[in-house]
C-alpha cells in the first residue's frame, strides 16, 4: 500500500467503528466475486470485527482496499497485472474521481438528456486531495436533493431540516445553480454546521439502507442519533429520500463494478466528511 490515497483509506478503516466496517463489508459483497463472499462470511456480525488498530484489523483493512481497487479497475488490466506480479487494481483517489464524475453527470442532466452530448457544462473543480473529492461527493448528493426546486421550495426543505424561517429563506437564495459543486465549506456557510451534518448523516443512513438493508442500517442509526436529534434526522431523511433514485439509475445503467463502487465510496466519503465537520 504505497499509494498515498490507499494508505489514507487503510488508516480510516483501521480506526473506524465496528458497525461502520461491518456495513462496508456487506456493501462490498458480490456474487460475481468469490473473494468478497468469503470475506463477508468471515465477519458475519459486529462482534467478529477485529479491534481498531490491531494486527487483525490491519489485515482486514488491506483486504478491503484491495477488493475495492479490484471493483474499480478494468478486469482485463487487473488480471494482467496480477499475472505479471505487479500492483493490481485502481487506486482509491482515481475511484473517487470516477464516482464524482458519475454523480455529477446524473445531477446536472435531465432524464431525457442522459444520452445527449453535454453542452454549456461547467467543469468539475480541479481538486487536489482525497478529502476534497470526498467533500465534493457529499456536496453533489446535497445538490441533487435540491435540483429543479424553487427558492420557496428549498426554503421549506431547509426549515424541515432544522433552520429557522428567516435563515432558511436566506440560505435558499444563496443555494443557486452550481452551488453544490464548490464543496463542503460553502455548504457549511450557507446551511450551518448542524444542518449540513444532519443532511450528511441522513445520506449515510439512506445509502446504507439501499445497499445493505434496514437491519444493517440500524447499527449506524443508533450511533448517529446519539449526536443528532431524532426529529432533525427524520425530517432530513424526507429531504434526501428521493436522491437514492439517482443512485438506483446509476446502478442500473452502470457496470457491475460501479454498482458497488459508487454507493460504497459515497458512504466512505459521507463518513469521512461527517468526521471532518466535527472538527470545524
Amino acid at each position: 500500500m504505497k499509494e498515498p490515497s490507499d494508505e489514507y483509506l487503510v488508516e480510516f478503516l483501521l480506526k473506524c467503528g465496528k458497525a461502520e466496517l461491518l456495513v462496508l463489508l456487506r456493501m462490498l459483497r458480490s456474487h460475481l466475486s468469490h473473494s468478497s463472499v468469503k470475506l463477508v462470511k468471515r465477519y458475519p456480525n459486529e462482534d467478529d470485527i477485529p479491534k481498531a488498530e490491531s494486527k487483525q484489523r490491519t489485515e482486514l483493512a488491506e483486504e478491503i482496499v484491495a477488493l475495492l481497487r479490484w471493483y474499480g479497475s478494468n478486469a482485463f488490466a487487473y488480471g494482467w497485472r496480477k499475472i505479471t506480479h505487479k500492483d493490481g487494481g485502481t487506486h482509491y483517489c482515481r475511484i473517487l474521481r470516477d464516482t464524482t464524475k458519475v454523480l455529477d453527470k446524473f445531477q446536472k442532466r435531465k432524464i431525457l438528456d442522459i444520452f445527449r452530448t453535454r453542452k454549456n457544462r461547467k467543469p468539475l473543480p480541479q481538486v487536489a486531495s482525497v478529502e476534497d473529492w470526498e467533500d465534493l461527493i457529499c456536496a453533489l448528493f446535497v445538490g441533487t436533493a435540491f435540483k429543479n426546486k424553487s427558492p420557496e421550495q428549498i426554503a421549506v426543505m431547509f426549515q424541515e431540516a432544522g433552520l429557522a424561517a428567516a435563515a432558511a429563506k436566506h440560505a435558499a437564495k444563496q443555494f443557486g445553480p452550481g452551488t453544490a459543486a464548490v464543496g463542503l465549506p460553502l455548504l457549511v456557510k450557507i446551511l450551518g454546521k448542524k444542518t449540513t451534518k444532519a443532511i450528511i448523516e441522513a445520506m449515510i443512513v439512506r445509502i446504507t439502507q439501499e445497499r445493505a438493508g434496514k437491519g444493517v442500517a440500524n447499527l449506524l442509526v443508533k450511533r448517529l442519533l446519539l449526536k443528532v436529534p431524532q426529529k432533525t434526522v427524520a425530517k432530513t431523511l424526507t429531504v434526501l429520500g428521493w436522491v437514492l433514485l439517482v443512485l438506483d439509475a446509476i446502478c442500473f445503467s452502470a457496470s457491475p463494478a460501479r454498482r458497488i463502487t459508487v454507493p460504497t465510496v459515497s458512504l466512505i466519503s459521507a463518513l469521512r466528511t461527517r468526521e471532518r465537520l466535527g472538527k470545524l
